[in-house]
């Protein structure tokens, strides 16, 4: 899914989804992404054990922006009240109206819940590319 509103009507930029390893630098795996384009973000809440989805945008500047956040029940860590748009009518809590956007996001790799990456068909687990306690970076880097 693409939102035209984060893509310029001359927006010709290619980008790319790059997961690193902060210990060494490596580069783990890239997906080519488009500005404009939505990258999905899931994981099983540790104390709480309920899912939390969170959806990004490629922004045209390359910055990751945070659109949305959902979740089956509130719990510790989660946003809730805090001056954003809360809809509770659903199955989901959603959370909309951030302006927030990264150009890296540090993620440490769990020991215990699944933790997942989803642009378009492509689901990147991130115990799949380094075991539990990696301190991994989550970028968009100008595709070469």
């Amino acid at each position: 899914m693409q939102r035209d509103s984060f893509r310029s009507s001359n927006s010709t930029s290619a980008f790319s989804f790059e997961i690193v390893s902060r210990e060494d630098n490596e580069v783990l795996t890239v997906i080519p992404v488009e500005a404009g384009e939505e990258i999905e973000y899931s994981y099983i809440h540790s104390s709480d054990g309920t899912p939390v989805e969170q959806s990004f945008i490629v922004k045209d500047d390359g910055l990751l922006h945070l659109v949305e956040e959902r979740y089956a029940w509130y719990g510790a860590g989660l946003e809730f009240g805090s001056g954003l748009d809360v809809d509770t009518t659903g199955d989901m809590v959603r959370i909309t109206g951030y302006d927030r956007s990264f150009a890296e996001l540090p993620f440490r790799v769990a020991w215990t819940v699944p933790q997942e990456f989803q642009i378009r068909d492509k689901k990147i687990l991130l115990s799949d590319l380094a075991p539990g306690g990696t301190s991994l970076l989550v970028r968009i880097t100008v595709k070469k």
